[in-house]
């Protein structure tokens, strides 16, 4: 299994899923990233895909229905139809991602975003495609960094057991990503104070 290239995962805040904070998973000649020092109190949505391929897909003739506004960016738009997208995502989907079929009219939507996209106003997320035959897996998860360690909150536990990927023939993964993976995967059970019935029969007549 091969990483694959582009994918990135984001800090994320209050109505921000992509935070300037990002993890790189596979660093390639064309994208790099600067090293980040994570902090407590942070939030990370990290973002991971393998594929048996290259790892590199590729667009397609398909087009993408999912979009972003862009909130830095202002252009006063032309056309009818991309004055109505724009008015609906910024009452809807303000800092958010949206698809074309939550619009109330989707044949306006779909008219108007061609100049949206244009003039930056909304920002595109891709289909990319490996060659057929070759198989992908995508999982996503959502991490806190609090002073007790990191807590995984979204994300079912399978995904994260290295017995996953040792189990697939050409996967080769490293001691220490090993760690990571099973320390990712653990919750920590809280502990639940046992009092004696004596006690509780005290603090009841109090």
């Amino acid at each position: 299994m091969n990483l694959v290239v582009g994918v990135l995962s984001h800090q994320m805040k209050r109505y921000v899923i992509d935070g300037n904070k990002t993890i790189l998973l596979r660093e390639d000649v064309e994208q790099k990233v600067d090293d980040q020092t994570f902090e407590v109190n942070e939030t990370y949505a990290v973002d991971i895909a393998l594929s048996t391929g290259d790892g590199k897909p590729r667009s397609q003739e398909h087009r993408t229905t999912v979009f972003k506004r862009a909130v830095d960016k202002q252009y006063r738009l032309k056309m009818k139809a991309s004055r109505y997208l724009l008015t609906q995502v910024n009452n809807n989907f303000p800092t958010l991602p949206f698809t074309l079929r939550a619009i109330e009219d989707e044949k306006q939507a779909r008219l108007g975003v061609v100049e949206c996209v244009k003039s930056e106003l909304v920002h595109p997320y891709p289909a990319l495609y490996e060659r057929p035959g070759d198989i992908v897996t995508h999982f996503k998860f959502t991490v806190l960094i609090l002073p007790s360690g990191t807590v995984r909150i979204t994300g079912g536990s399978e995904f994260f057991n290295p017995a996953c990927f040792t189990a697939l023939e050409t996967s080769t993964i490293d001691e220490e990503t090993n760690v990571i993976l099973s320390m990712a995967g653990k919750k920590k059970k809280k502990k639940r104070s046992k009092k004696k019935k004596g006690d509780a029969e005290a603090e009841a007549k109090e």
